[in-house]
């Protein structure tokens, strides 16, 4: 079985070179019996001949060449592992993973990505685009370092900041005659069930707590599509396909009258949470940090909550 592969590698590569085995063995300060039984053993292994003899000056077989070239590359990957895993032993380097949605990543990653990458460069952020609900169990079975996004109903065993608290808006397509300027209870939901609604899936969080807000007031609008993103969502009620539920929209939306929600009728919270058994790394430590920078939040005035 072939062992010293970087020698093996060394030993090709000098053949190539200088075409003697004597002046290989002096090159690599070994001796030429040594150089012979290296090859004649790499040469049993793979059952084949490494070195043209009959040449003079030796070259290598195409066997040998190839050999030669998958040595030289399997080498230059274990160095660069090497090298990542002295950097990561050192904390001068690491990594990252994040998951969370399509659609919190559409309006969050650009910014927090591109200001987390600037700021430490030696990091690498691994990002899983979920169903946010996916995402958030993503974290609870220690397959991600951080979640971000909406807090479900659910109880997991982790720590969390709250990043953003956030109402809801009612996206009516004008062409329904909607002249309610702000909804402050359930009950003036009631003449757009009978419209045609636009749901955000369950498989998201939002989803979720939507769906929970209309069996809590005993509304039943008539689905008309359950979609995983919100983008998409805005984009369908600016067709006219139907009204929905969604946070206030970042861009302006034509043909639609954007109707807010009171906070004592359904909020949400923006969290970043971790597992409450996983401590946290440099690098989760400096994402806590560049976020709390962009989205202006005083880390003394945050506070560290547990659901556990």
């Amino acid at each position: 079985m072939i062992t010293n592969t970087k020698r093996l590698s060394e030993i090709l590569q000098s053949v190539k070179q200088l075409g003697n085995l004597t002046a290989v063995a002096q090159h690599l300060f070994v001796s030429q019996p040594y150089v012979s039984r290296v090859i004649k053993q790499a040469e049993r292994d793979l059952n084949l001949s490494l070195i043209d003899r009959s040449s003079k000056p030796l070259k290598l077989t195409y066997a040998g060449n190839l050999y030669l070239n998958g040595l030289r590359q399997t080498q230059s990957e274990l160095n660069t592992l090497n090298q990542s895993m002295r950097e990561l032993a050192q904390s001068e380097s690491g990594h990252i993973t994040l998951a969370l949605s399509e659609s919190t990543a559409f309006q969050l990653l650009p910014t927090l990505a591109t200001a987390f990458l600037q700021s430490y460069p030696q990091f690498h952020l691994d990002i899983y685009e979920v169903p946010s609900v996916s995402a958030e169990q993503m974290m609870n079975d220690n397959q991600c370092d951080v979640y971000i996004g909406p807090k479900s109903s659910h109880h997991g065993d982790f720590v969390y900041r709250i990043m953003h608290e956030g109402s809801l808006s009612v996206l009516v397509p004008s062409k329904i005659d909607f002249p309610i300027a702000s909804i402050t209870t359930s009950e003036q939901l009631l003449p757009l069930c009978n419209q045609p609604y636009l749901a955000l899936d369950s498989h998201m969080v939002l989803g979720e707590i939507i769906s929970n807000f209309f069996t809590q007031t005993n509304l039943s609008p008539k689905s008309r599509f359950h979609l995983q993103n919100i983008s998409t969502l805005q984009k369908m009620t600016e067709q006219g396909a139907g009204w929905t539920l969604l946070p206030q929209p970042q861009i302006p939306l034509n043909n639609v009258s954007i109707i807010p929600l009171s906070n004592n009728l359904i909020t949400y919270k923006l969290i970043m949470a971790h597992r409450a058994s996983k401590e946290n790394t440099p690098e989760m430590t400096a994402f806590l940090r560049v976020t709390q920078t962009v989205l202006g939040i005083d880390p003394i005035q945050q506070s560290k909550f547990y659901d556990c």
